[in-house]
């Protein structure tokens, strides 16, 4: 979260707002006008007439060229025509050949016109002399708007100073492609296209075709595909630049370097941004503080920290969001639980340990305290020690097979007591996770059983190991024998347990079984049976809670599994992409008890069911997992029995929704473990998570 250049990734709701130069309908955009055409032919020339090759034909060939060049470099094209039509049959005055065409290439810009240009090809005649010859640029100054005799579109002046950049930009490439004589770039209010473009804009003449020698050129594939080449790369130049926009969409300047509209963007009083225009990516902000609001932690940006508070103070559930230093700065859902001590002197209380830290290590004889449970969690005193809770402890195999084994030999690690009434163990496959998603509750029915995940068609050593160490006497298999195979049967029987399998004609049927053995239950969540992340992100609270899991379709739930949920409160897990609208009227027939926990994502969805059930969280730990894959997280449900632990379940960088339920959490009561349950979770996000709780 901390200001930086922006790659591709989703950003805040401050950039969300800029409309065209940053939404996602931004893109550059060409639209090129091969001009006249049809029954309008342009100049003929010295030979058109005998070879029927007119301005019209070479404009719509050096065109089309001109389209498949930019198209293989990535630009959005768009022709005003592609073949040899005309608009009307008279040029000029409403609904005229000029008029309708503008018309239609306008509606071509709309929407992304900041980031569209307009370029009307044409070749030139002289009406007296053969000798003329060379390349023209034509653009729109606006010197001479008032003029009545030159009605212009009142977009064009927005764009005056673009369309110079663009004539420069695309000019000298001409003269030197094509190896004509420069005739300049010039200023015209006389060509009504250029003046009337809702885009920055251009009128190229490419040569004279009153000029025999140059005709003979420009009807030739050689010269075309060298004007072609020539403007293709003028439009390249004109794009490589950086520009800085306001929340207005209003355009602030327009630089060469990254490095000039960085210093230009961190040196205005609002809020803006850098778009790399070439890349057409927002690629900075100087957007110095995020206020979050919320149980769902909605983001809003601005760059002083005055104007953060001021917003956050109108939200309850609120906190201000440091990124240059990744802290929180201040907070209405929090209490500031870290003071900073210079000797015997408290010096300040903040909301965020990292902040603590920052300003006790500047001061000599400091340390940082705990004000709810006055512990010492950091000190540079000489002979003072501090608390180095939470202790992190990782739960890790090779892989999601070995992975289980590791959270059966945390949950016990010396094998079943000898007084254990149910020596079982739960089996399930790790690669599919259709079978297993339910199965968290049953842990708790057999006295907090591991549940172990295996191969599909073979049964591990490393399983067989731990069946052993822990003196199993019956094991749970998961599933038919397409999750787990009648082999992997066969393999625990050779080791002397009982098996029992628990199975169904496909995945709900398999749920519903498992739902049946658990008995009376306290309540039911309702999950996806093909979206595995809702699932598992309850799996531990009904572990612990006594809840049941009942799996559905998205669009229908069956009358079955109705009969379960009978008058027991219900939690729907999910948006309606999951848990369509149809199921959940239907729950609410079996049940008035009937809530929808759901977020934007898989982890705004996992913050809402830990706000719902923060209260049964009594634990001193926490479970920490990757949501991205379900292997690792499936086998930790049983960790959360006999002590109310919650799953934390993220991605490679945690979700601010899940950030603030955990801050809050440890703001209430100690956090003194974490148990990282598989190994693919990176080092630094183990770390911030630690200081989230410290």
């Amino acid at each position: 979260m901390k200001k930086k250049l922006l790659g591709s990734l989703a950003l805040s709701m401050g950039l969300l707002m800029m409309g065209s130069a940053t939404g996602a309908s931004a893109e550059k955009r060409v639209v090129i006008d091969p001009g006249h055409g049809g029954k309008h032919t342009g100049t003929c020339g010295l030979t058109g007439n005998i070879t029927r090759i007119c301005e019209r034909d070479v404009n719509l060939q050096v065109s089309l060229k001109l389209q498949s060049l930019l198209e293989d470099k990535g630009y959005d094209v768009r022709m005003t025509r592609e073949s040899d039509v005309d608009f009307s049959n008279y040029i000029s005055g409403t609904g005229g050949d000029l008029d309708l065409r503008m018309r239609y290439a306008n509606d071509l810009m709309k929407g992304n016109n900041d980031q569209t240009i307009f370029i009307s090809v044409h070749h030139n005649g002289h009406p007296r002399y053969t000798g003329v010859k060379g390349t023209e640029t034509y653009y729109y100054d606006g010197l001479r708007y008032f003029d009545s005799r030159w009605p212009h579109d009142p977009m064009q002046i927005k764009y005056l100073q673009d369309s110079k950049r663009l004539a420069e930009a695309v000019h000298p490439n001409m003269v030197n492609n094509l190896k004509t004589e420069d005739r300049g770039i010039h200023a015209d209010e006389a060509f009504y296209m250029i003046r009337n473009s809702q885009s920055p804009s251009v009128l190229l003449e490419l040569g004279y075709m009153t000029n025999a020698e140059e005709e003979a050129r420009i009807k030739t594939n050689d010269f075309q595909w060298a004007a072609a080449k020539a403007v293709s790369s003028g439009i390249d130049s004109y794009y490589a630049v950086f520009e800085v926009y306001n929340v207005k969409n209003e355009r602030l300047t327009v630089t060469k370097t990254k490095e000039e509209a960085i210093r230009f963007a961190d040196k205005q009083n609002e809020f803006v941004t850098v778009l790399d225009k070439k890349a057409q990516k927002t690629i900075y902000d100087n957007e110095n503080y995020v206020v979050y609001t919320g149980k769902d932690s909605s983001e809003k940006g601005f760059y002083s920290y005055q104007l953060a508070v001021d917003y956050a103070k109108q939200h309850a559930n609120s906190y201000v969001y440091n990124k240059d230093a990744e802290w929180i700065a201040w907070a209405n859902g929090i209490k500031p639980v870290y003071a900073v001590y210079q000797s015997n002197t408290k010096k300040n209380n903040y909301y965020d340990y990292k902040k603590a830290l920052y300003e006790a290590e500047k001061l000599t004889n400091a340390k940082v305290v705990r004000s709810d449970t006055s512990e010492v969690i950091w000190t540079n005193i000489q002979g003072q020690k501090a608390v180095t809770t939470p202790d992190v402890k990782v739960l890790s195999g090779s892989n999601r097979v070995k992975t289980s084994v590791e959270v059966s030999k945390m949950l016990y690690p010396k094998g079943f007591a000898q007084d254990k009434e149910q020596k079982v163990v739960i089996l399930a496959t790790g690669y599919d996770s259709a079978d297993g998603l339910s199965a968290g509750p049953l842990a708790g029915v057999y006295g907090k059983a591991p549940i172990l995940l295996s191969e599909s068609d073979r049964l591990d050593s490393s399983i067989k190991s731990e069946l052993s160490r822990l003196g199993a006497e019956k094991v749970i298999m998961i599933g038919g024998t397409g999750a787990l195979s009648s082999g992997v049967e066969k393999g625990i029987r050779s080791m002397g347990m009982a098996v029992e399998r628990i199975e169904g004609s496909d995945r709900y049927e398999t749920n519903r079984k498992i739902v049946q053995k658990l008995g009376s239950v306290n309540g039911y969540f309702i999950a996806s049976g093909k979206q595995f992340a809702d699932a598992l992100s309850v799996a531990p609270i009904a572990a612990a809670n006594n809840w049941g899991i009942i799996l559905t379709d998205q669009k229908s739930i069956s009358s079955s599994s109705l009969s379960l949920i009978k008058g027991k409160p219900a939690r729907v897990i999910g948006g309606t992409a999951a848990v369509g609208e149809a199921v959940e009227k239907s729950v609410k027939t079996a049940t008035s008890n009937v809530k929808r926990l759901s977020g934007s994502t898989r982890y705004k969805t996992l913050s809402a069911v830990l706000w719902e059930f923060k209260d049964k969280f009594d634990s001193s730990a926490i479970l920490l997992s990757t949501g991205e894959n379900f292997p690792d997280a499936l086998s930790a449900a049983p960790l959360s029995i006999g002590n109310g632990a919650p799953l934390i379940m993220t991605g490679p960088e945690m979700d601010p929704s899940v950030e603030f339920f955990l801050r809050n959490l440890a703001n209430g009561q100690r956090i003194k473990e974490f148990k990282v349950v598989g190994g693919t979770l990176p080092t630094n996000l183990l770390q911030d998570t630690t200081y989230l709780v410290k």
